[in-house]
């Protein structure tokens, strides 16, 4: 562990007092130019809020707010945008939209000149002042951003959105098919389909009545019918949204653990790639706008900025899919040819991307073994440098389109052991088919977190809920807490950070989950009384119709896969832990005292117990004495 991290870990058991000024529904707002830098054409701002602490000689302003943007469908730079061309443009020929945005700004006694942006995740953020002054980031200076940019989610408090227009064709509807599954831990008679605070797509009139409905327990079952006099589809239009709620009803109700998938003809599809423009745009306003320009400098008095030299972004989870995406689809280059984010911290996002910028865009939808199986993101490249696809004989990686328009930022890929089983984590350093270690470019590090799942817990082991074992409690957040303050010194100061550590095949490090005899004992070392996976999750290559691969469009829902690509695991110890050597250890797993499992099953009372449950780890404390040990076969 390095020194910093050390230091995380002994500051974050300190709590600090925040005491708060707040003025709520201060009301600004400031229009820039039709000839608007970065496609920023306007700002509101809703509230400010000062975040200070005893004990501390330096502060936060929190400001709130919904900036205005424009896209100009003519502009080549813009060419990723999926559907622009078919989205409402203004008298200037102009695409009108909007993003919900949150700006941390530190005092000017510590303001430094780095940006951070976190991408939320569905919508919820927290940066490192919003956790506490003490929070040892806090003192650093730097200035933190956070945008809205999915647009399916319901408004809620705090919630950062995205605010797309619905694309058509010359005022008539674009239409498609559209699946949903629905996955419940509990019975219900009504769900919704895009899941808790999520909103959908309405059906045609025809699609409403021809929607089909099916079930099975698992992935490769064969799917049962549902008549369709059985459920009920309802759709309610939301005030505040460009998308509406839909609600499905089932007669009987849906069983725990079975998969139920919904596919109707939907219409009216959202500009949902915007989201990654209002990133590209807002930031870099902030880092490139002339602040000698008097319509710039209003704007900009109103947020109270500093100069911005340097820009990095984190996200987690979803968000860090975002972020590989983002940078994918050339999105880290700004109008101007600039580069966007100097750099970019991928949290445990596993092989994918996402579902961020196509036509009926789902974000927030996350492929796993038990469900969202055959969803398009986790795609091919996985790697940050150049691989081929061993199904379509493509090459390709993720950093090529940036690094040929000089963009490319340097990259720190953080994920823990939980996402070798679960999300394919081990395809962004191997060749596809998982028989070769692939080579990082210069400019990536990758660090794997041993011994942990895929949310970091709390340090404190708490009984078993969802899964079959107690959740696994490895706190790892601090680590890449560090790793960010990392980053910016390799951004900011050329001071290169700590070296990678993840497993790797040519060691041994890195092996298969499953032989044909069962589970690899390199994997894991099979315990009395507990359950191993059957399988790990293994990202799936699939047809989804002739316009996919150009234009981002689904004509055809795959039932089954063309192919799987080859997803490997770290290799165990005899007490089942990660080793010090391929994997970065938290403190609780650098002595154990019990075995930090990266993976856990489905609970009996959720249904499908022979699947992994969603993103979980589990707990297994090792046994007191020789004797115990002998009896559990430990």
């Amino acid at each position: 562990m390095t020194d910093l991290a050390k230091d995380l870990l002994t500051s974050m058991s300190g709590k600090s007092r925040i005491a708060v000024r707040q003025w709520f529904w201060i009301f600004a707002v400031a229009v820039l130019p039709a000839s608007a830098i970065a496609e920023v054409t306007g700002l509101r701002i809703d509230s400010r809020e000062t975040l200070s602490a005893d004990g501390v000689d330096f502060s936060y302003e929190a400001i709130t707010g919904l900036v205005s943007f424009t896209l100009d469908p003519a502009d080549p730079r813009n060419a990723a945008v999926v559907d622009l061309q078919y989205a409402p443009t203004n008298a200037q020929g102009l695409v009108d939209y909007a993003a919900d945005f949150k700006l941390l700004v530190p005092s000017s006694n510590i303001a430094s000149d780095t940006l951070l942006y976190n991408v939320n995740n569905r919508g919820g953020s927290r940066v490192p002042p919003e956790a506490g002054l003490d929070h040892p980031l806090s003192e650093l200076g730097y200035t933190y951003l956070v945008t809205g940019w999915i647009n399916e989610i319901s408004a809620g408090p705090g919630r950062q959105r995205l605010h797309a227009p619905v694309v058509d064709n010359n005022g008539e509807p674009l239409t498609g098919q559209v699946r949903y599954e629905v996955v419940v831990n509990a019975p219900a008679v009504t769900v919704n389909v895009g899941g808790s605070g999520h909103l959908g797509y309405p059906a045609t009139t025809s699609g409403l009545r021809a929607a089909q409905l099916s079930r099975r327990q698992y992935q490769d079952d064969e799917r049962e019918a549902i008549p369709r006099s059985d459920f009920e589809l309802v759709v309610t239009p939301q005030a505040d949204s460009s998308q509406p709620l839909v609600e499905l009803t089932l007669d009987g109700g849906f069983e725990p653990g079975m998969i139920y998938e919904l596919v109707y003809e939907a219409q009216d599809p959202v500009l949902a790639g915007a989201g990654m423009t209002a990133i590209r745009d807002f930031v870099s306003l902030l880092r490139y706008a002339n602040r000698g320009d008097a319509k710039v400098a209003e704007l900009l008095a109103e947020l109270h900025v500093p100069a911005i030299e340097h820009s990095a972004a984190w996200g987690i989870s979803q968000s860090g899919r975002l972020l590989r995406q983002f940078v994918y689809e050339g999105f880290n280059a700004d109008l101007d040819g600039k580069r966007v984010f100097d750099g970019v911290i991928p949290v445990i996002a596993g092989a994918g991307f996402g579902m961020f910028n196509n036509r009926f865009a789902m974000p927030t939808r996350t492929n796993g073994q038990h469900s969202n199986h055959l969803y398009p993101n986790d795609l091919f490249p996985f790697t940050y440098g150049e691989s081929v696809d061993p199904f379509s004989g493509r090459r390709d990686g993720i950093l090529s389109r940036a690094l040929a328009s000089g963009t490319a930022p340097k990259v720190m890929h953080i994920q823990t052991s939980n996402e070798y089983w679960v999300r394919g984590g081990s395809l962004p350093h191997t060749n596809p088919e998982g028989t070769e270690d692939a080579p990082l470019p210069e400019g990536v590090r990758f660090y794997t977190i041993g011994g942990s799942q895929h949310g970091s817990g709390s340090g404190r082991p708490r009984p078993a809920t969802s899964g079959q074992l107690p959740a696994n409690p490895n706190r790892w957040a601090p680590l890449s807490d560090s790793l960010m303050v990392a980053m910016v010194r390799w951004i900011a100061e050329g001071e290169a950070p700590p070296e990678s550590r993840y497993p790797r095949i040519s060691d041994g490090s890195l092996v298969p989950s499953h032989t044909e005899r069962g589970i690899n004992r390199d994997a894991w070392n099979p315990l009395r009384g507990v359950n191993h996976p059957a399988d790990l999750y293994r990202p799936a290559a699939a047809d989804y119709g002739d316009r996919w691969a150009e234009q981002r469009i689904i004509d055809r829902h795959p039932q089954q896969a063309l192919g799987y690509y080859g997803p490997l695991v770290p290799a165990v110890n005899l007490d089942n832990n990660d080793s010090a050597q391929s994997t970065v250890l938290p403190p609780l797993t650098q002595v154990p005292l019990a075995t930090f499992v990266p993976w856990n099953l489905r609970a009996e009372a959720t249904g499908a117990e022979r699947s992994l449950a969603r993103l979980a780890g589990g707990y297994i404390s090792l046994p007191a004495n020789t004797a115990a040990a002998v009896q559990s076969r430990d």
